[in-house]
């Protein structure tokens, strides 16, 4: 348990909306007032959080693709136009697995991370070196590792076999 919870008591309550609830009905016509304010406050509160600019990059991102393909499709050969071609960008299926996951498959690939060698080349004397199945974290443990191998339906390059080890 985190130790902010074991010293305080924190609670979680489920509340249906803003609807009904006076506090919140408060501070929703806080907000709308402060929505019409000709100028803010220019303190940390209005500074963007890292969602906010997450949400803008994308979009820019967004747009350049758009821009650029707009700039290249003019320059291509009426034969080439003829198919109806448009220019798409597809995430990786790597990137849509679990966070964790993904760390460990970087890690295999970079042979960096939380390995057994790793640990003990650089005298991590604090490290755990085995896993939670028992075994060594090798660095292919996590293709043989009997908690991993239940979770191979969503990885998108799965190991068609597992060797024995």
């Amino acid at each position: 348990m985190h130790k902010a919870m074991e010293t305080h008591n924190i609670m979680t309550k489920w509340t249906p909306g803003h609807m009904g609830i006076e506090g919140n009905e408060i501070a929703d016509r806080f907000a709308d007032k402060g929505a019409l304010r000709p100028q803010w406050d220019a303190g940390l509160p209005s500074q963007p959080t890292v969602s906010s600019i997450r949400s803008i990059f994308r979009q820019f991102r967004k747009e350049a693709r758009i821009d650029w393909w707009v700039r290249r499709n003019t320059k291509l050969s009426k034969w080439y136009k003829r198919w109806g071609l448009t220019y798409e960008v597809k995430s990786l299926k790597e990137l849509e697995l679990p966070r964790n996951t993904l760390h460990r498959l970087l890690a295999i690939r970079f042979s960096h991370g939380d390995f057994t060698w790793y640990h003990r080349k650089f005298a991590h004397v604090d490290a755990n070196l085995q896993c939670t199945c028992g075994r060594s974290k090798s660095l292919l443990h996590i293709v043989h590792c009997c908690k991993t191998v239940r979770q191979f339906d969503k990885w998108p390059k799965k190991p068609l076999f597992l060797p024995t080890i």
